[in-house]
């Protein structure tokens, strides 16, 4: 009587651990039922499987005669185990996931005979991939979060629901939720990234690293004992070479190769005991950075050809993976086949953006090993200063050769009351006025950005210089250049108080010296900065700029005046002069003409006007003042324009700032001294329009004359009267000056 009911129970404890069993593999009763209902519009896989994709560890991809088993690492990244280690291509795995989380239901063909009948057509059978996905679950134990079979592309496109936008669709077979043959049509297809077998699954990327991490690059030729190496602090500081020479970096090229390197794409991807390689590769690039993890060092090797193809390739390996890629060595020729004269025609329609016109032609493009900057000369800074002309707060350029000097320094201007920068500069005989700031801007975007022509000497880091700059001159220069960078203001909070902490004030001197080639003739310039480790050959673009003529750097503009200073201005014409006089709060003019009133005639909008196109006035050119063509053309002036100003007297804060600077004069020993600040002048100079000073009254003269000159449109020829000072006009702004003032 007790054997019935205990045959009972070991059934019933038999389906359990059956039921148990299948709901650990595969997650569903369904595998149990034998069916699932599928609805159009459904997501193929429940919610709670698609939430568990972010915990899947193990996937498995299997076609017709292949099979690769992956499993996923403790930092995120996906390893083929299977059939031997290697890293899975984090596209695969993007749109494998994006798949299998996002296709629905489009269809479902009932199983019948024409079903039957037409299997290849779907090509579940004939052409399958079959993709299972697993997890760990409570006990670590694996369970199936998702298994399916595509196949191939249907021919249906399913509506996104926005009523335009349109998506392929795959046949696909799942047995997830029991032994379901049924075929059905889902959202989406991936089909493409098998189109070259499993073996293409693996990244075809030797290099992935997170580029903002990147601390240093060597690169070793061969056996080099020197090899040459990069470093930088972060990611927002510039790349510096440390060997074998010590220089800045080309910062683009640095960038090219880093790029390079990260796009670097392999043809074939191999199990490393199948190829057989050198004991010495060609190149050998290592990056270190703060990845965490041990640096990537990529070994590239000897060229080779395939038979039938007359392209290069390369083998190179990578130490954190046990393969071999074969790499395209060389650019392929520029050779038009029919897929490149599809693309070129294409792209001259006018369909796409032309963004995306240069995306389908970079998708048929791989990095070349030899496009790859690695050499010295292709990784240096070709400037002969790495500096930053927003950061120069003096420069001065001496010869040695004779008492001449051009000094210039930066008076800082104030945002709040928008008082802009501006530059003054003092020859060794002159005191300091107002520079031109596009000859400033010039000169020093020339010293930063003009490219020398070839850096002619290296010398080893920490060797003696003496010899090497005795081999060019340059231990006796004919220039010596030096430049004060602004001060690097730091707060810092001491004692409850919030000071600035004042660092990096060091000039840095570079030397010049030229030569006269005995073959060619040419002048030819070198230089280098004092403390560097490099002579370098100078671009003439940057030389010509050279120039310590107060006349090149005196600012351009005329006369600088207020409007409210002026009080009379007085147009002398071969008749007699016309007189106006000026009452800046009322904005009136008077006038007079031959001893009679002219008040009536004169125009009012037109006389402002004059007055401020004189104010704007810029001369072409600034003449020496002994410069015999200009005085003998105004030996008799065509006119004259003459200005008498109430001025500001701001001579008394001009002698202090003079003063204070005198141990710039001549006599000095170092170049530093040309730079010596003796008191705040810059403070001196930007406090001047808050003193109250004294005004005086200033009379400037402007005599003008065409030049002689056989052309139809002349140049002018002027003179500041009251200081002798020539100049030269263009024929524009000469014809300005003898404007209408009167009504007739």
């Amino acid at each position: 009587m007790r054997v019935l009911p205990t045959v009972l129970l070991s059934l019933l404890a038999i389906g359990a651990v059956t039921l148990s069993t299948f709901l650990a593999i595969d997650g569903n009763l369904a595998r149990i039922t034998g069916w699932y209902r599928f609805e159009p519009g459904m997501p193929l896989f429940a919610k709670e499987n698609t939430d568990s994709l972010n915990d899947v560890c193990w996937m498995r991809i299997q076609d017709l005669h292949d099979e690769i088993v992956c499993a996923k690492d403790e930092q995120g990244t996906w390893w083929i185990i299977k059939p031997f280690r290697d890293r899975l291509s984090p596209a695969v795995v993007k749109s494998i996931f994006s798949f299998t989380a996002n296709a629905r239901l489009v269809d479902t063909l009932p199983l019948n005979n024409i079903t039957r009948e037409n299997m290849r057509e779907f090509g579940v059978e004939t052409a399958p991939h079959r993709i299972t996905l697993k997890k760990p679950d409570a006990n670590d134990r694996l369970t199936t979060v998702a298994r399916y079979t595509l196949g191939s592309t249907s021919p249906w496109l399913a509506d996104a629901g926005d009523g335009e936008t349109l998506f392929p669709t795959t046949y696909l077979r799942t047995n997830f939720y029991g032994r379901d043959k049924r075929i059905h049509v889902v959202s989406g297809n991936i089909l493409s990234i098998f189109k070259d077998g499993l073996e293409a699954l693996r990244d075809p990327h030797p290099i992935q690293i997170e580029q903002d991490l990147l601390k240093s690059i060597t690169i070793t030729r061969g056996n080099d004992s020197s090899p040459l190496k990069l470093t930088r602090i972060s990611a927002e500081s510039s790349w510096t070479i440390v060997s074998p020479v010590i220089t800045e970096a080309d910062a683009d090229n640095v960038s090219k190769l880093i790029s390079n390197l990260c796009n670097l794409k392999a043809i074939r991807v191999e199990d490393a005991i199948e190829v057989k390689l050198s004991q010495t590769p060609v190149c050998t690039i290592r990056l270190e950075g703060d990845w965490g993890g041990e640096p990537r060092e990529l070994r590239i090797y000897d060229t080779f050809t395939q038979d039938g193809d007359e392209h290069k390739y390369c083998h190179a390996t990578v130490n954190d993976r046990p393969v071999v890629f074969t790499l395209q060595a060389e650019p392929r020729s520029n050779k038009s086949g029919n897929y490149t004269r599809l693309v070129n025609e294409i792209c001259r329609l006018p369909v796409l953006p032309k963004k995306a016109m240069a995306q389908i032609r970079m998708n048929g493009m791989r990095v070349a090993v030899s496009e790859m900057p690695t050499r010295l000369e292709e990784l240096r800074s070709m400037r002969f200063a790495n500096i930053d002309t927003k950061d120069v707060a003096r420069f001065a350029l001496r010869a040695t050769r004779g008492n001449r000097a051009v000094r210039a320094l930066l008076i800082p201007g104030d945002d709040e009351s928008k008082v802009e920068d501006t530059w003054m500069f003092a020859t060794t005989h002159t005191r300091y006025e107002k520079a031109d700031p596009a000859t400033v801007s010039r000169f020093l975007g020339g010293l930063s950005s003009i490219p020398v022509e070839e850096v002619v000497a290296d010398a080893a880091p920490g060797s003696d210089m003496t010899q090497l700059l005795a081999d060019y001159g340059l231990n006796s220069p004919d220039y010596i250049l030096s430049v004060l960078p602004r001060p690097c203001m730091v707060r810092a909070t001491l004692f409850g108080h919030d000071l600035p902490m004042v660092k990096d004030r060091a000039a840095r001197t570079f030397l010049l010296r030229r030569f006269i080639d005995p073959e060619s003739g040419r002048r030819i310039w070198f230089g280098c900065e004092m403390g560097s480790n490099s002579i370098c050959r100078l671009s003439t673009k940057f030389t010509r700029l050279l120039s310590l003529q107060p006349e090149i750097w005196k600012d351009k503009n005329l006369l600088s005046f207020p409007i409210s200073a002026v009080r009379r201005l007085t147009l002398g014409y071969q008749q007699a002069p016309l007189v106006l006089n000026y009452e800046y709060m009322g904005e009136t003019w008077t006038g007079t003409l031959k001893d009679e009133d002219v008040t009536p005639r004169i125009n009012p909008h037109r006389a402002s006007y004059y007055l401020r196109s004189l104010q704007k006035l810029r001369v072409y050119q600034w003449l020496e003042a002994d410069d015999e063509d200009a005085l003998k053309s105004l030996q008799t002036p065509a006119f004259s324009v003459k200005l008498e100003l109430e001025l500001t007297d701001y001579s008394a804060a001009e002698s202090t700032v003079i003063e204070q600077d005198d141990t710039a004069a001549p006599g000095y020993d170092t170049p530093e001294d040309l730079l010596a600040e003796q008191g705040e002048d810059a403070e001196i100079l930007r406090s001047l329009a808050t003193m109250e000073h004294k005004t005086k009254s200033e009379v400037r003269t402007l005599q003008i004359t065409p030049a002689d000159y056989d052309s139809d449109r002349p140049f002018f020829y002027g003179r500041i009267a009251e200081t002798g000072q020539l100049f030269i006009l263009t024929y524009e702004d000469a014809q300005s000056l003898a404007g209408d003032i009167l009504d007739m």
